[in-house]
């Protein structure tokens, strides 16, 4: 059935960053009336590679973000949108533009809101400088290897070779031994510093925040599902006996940034105890240790994710909202993917998404008997992120036929961050894994130079 606009509509609009635009779609949005917008842009290394000057400045996958950002501001008029009401999401990847369009003054007036779906600019695997290690390491990929950089060669490689060459060539720039000696997650292509003219990012995110030059008038929708990393434990899970195998080469990394120490130091076999008898019973991992750890590598996104939270709160005069995805059903792609047999409560990366939007991949378990739970969730979720779209308040009325008497609480200075946790019920509460950030922020205060807490604003 046709959908007629009346012209005199001036909807909110959702702007959803997505690389693939075929395989979600805005039903649930587009119910709750509210425009929705798909924007997708360059990635890998041709959205992200940085030479330090103007043959590739870095950032381009932004960039063309901010241009999408900027014919909507524009045009989405023409479309029955408001112009003054257009909210930024983002999942994974995207969420860390998302979040560092809060940091940059190229995109200010661009949008309202943000909604950031487990990711955040202060991770430490983006925002390098330009990184000579990546350019050479491409040039050996595509002209062979232990050949001395020649950037005049580099470049005429780049611009010949064909896309599918240059995919090659720059996948697993990074092994295991750079992460073990670098200890945090490296991400080759992804943001980075800028040092030429019209940057995206021309500073670290983490002194855009201690410079206090955010975009404080904007506000912010961040959260993480309860088991982020267990999508890339596949085969841990399939074989837990492979953990017990940590205890002797246990590497760790870090949520932050820092100094790097050298493997095997006096002051990195320090680092390695206390984050084990932290995460560990014992300091021991074994067999049923699984969970534990699948805590220790989710907080390499959890950790940055609540830090961002907590800053963008600490120096913003709009709302900062915090969400837990905790909710377990047919629809949870990731943990279907990778755990399906893990008799677990919980999520794990990108299980959310398919209660934001249809999924092509699952569209026959939407209207299936199995899945009334989750039609009741999908519209509790979809009314919760329109409300915000509309007024910048996820629970603006004390009575809703469909959320009931549900207050979203935003974060508040100087207390204990509590989050809607979306699991069977939706309802406020202290988040636990705050308990694992105060462990890094000690760590971090204890063996690194900078600080972590509030204070270091």
């Amino acid at each position: 059935m046709p959908i007629f606009y009346n012209q005199s509509w001036n909807l909110p609009v959702i702007v959803w960053l997505d690389h693939n635009s075929k395989l979600h779609r805005p039903d649930f949005f587009i119910e709750e009336e509210v425009v929705v917008i798909v924007v997708t842009y360059r990635q890998f290394i041709f959205g992200f590679l940085n030479t330090g000057d103007e043959f590739a400045e870095g950032n381009m996958g932004a960039k063309d973000v901010l241009m999408s950002l900027k014919w909507i501001k524009n045009h989405i008029s023409s479309f029955n949108g408001d112009p003054n009401r257009v909210t930024v999401a983002g999942a994974q990847s995207a969420a860390t533009i998302v979040s560092s369009l809060i940091l940059t003054s190229a995109a200010e007036g661009l949008f309202s809101r943000v909604i950031i779906l487990s990711g955040s600019a202060l991770s430490p695997a983006d925002y390098r400088s330009y990184n000579f290690g990546i350019m050479n390491k491409l040039y050996w990929n595509l002209n062979g290897p232990f050949e001395k950089l020649n950037r005049t060669n580099l470049y005429n490689i780049l611009a010949n070779y064909s896309t599918g060459e240059l995919m090659i060539a720059s996948e697993d720039i990074f092994d295991s031994t750079e992460v073990r000696d670098s200890q945090r997650l490296i991400n080759a292509f992804g943001p980075s510093i800028e040092v030429t003219k019209n940057a995206f990012m021309n500073k670290a995110p983490i002194d855009v925040y201690k410079a206090r030059l955010t975009n404080n008038n904007v506000e912010v929708m961040i959260g993480f599902t309860s088991l982020e990393a267990l999508v890339k434990l596949k085969g841990f899970i399939q074989n837990k006996k492979l953990l017990k195998y940590l205890n002797y080469n246990f590497q760790y990394l870090l949520p932050f940034e820092g100094i790097k120490d050298e493997y095997g130091s006096k002051r990195y076999r320090k680092i390695r105890e206390k984050i084990m008898e932290f995460y560990f019973v014992n300091g021991t991992i074994g067999e049923r240790s699984l969970r534990r750890y699948a805590k220790y590598v989710s907080d390499q996104v959890i950790y940055p994710l609540l830090r961002q939270a907590r800053l963008q709160g600490c120096v913003s005069c709009r709302n900062v909202y915090v969400y837990r995805f905790a909710f377990k059903g047919a629809l949870n792609v990731g943990w279907d993917s990778s755990a399906r047999n893990l008799n677990w409560s919980g999520a794990t990366s990108g299980d959310e998404i398919c209660y934001l939007f249809r999924c092509k991949s699952v569209n026959d378990v939407y209207n299936s008997a199995v899945a009334s739970n989750e039609r009741h969730f999908i519209k509790k979720i979809a009314r919760l992120l329109a409300n915000y779209a509309k007024c910048g308040d996820p629970t603006p009325v004390k009575k809703d036929d469909i959320l009931g008497d549900l207050k979203w609480e935003p974060l508040k200075d100087g207390v204990s961050i509590r989050a809607l946790n979306m699991g069977r019920k939706l309802k406020m509460a202290d988040v636990p894994e705050e308990i694992r950030m105060m462990f890094w922020d000690q760590l971090k205060n204890e063996f690194f130079s900078e600080k972590v807490s509030k204070d270091e604003l």
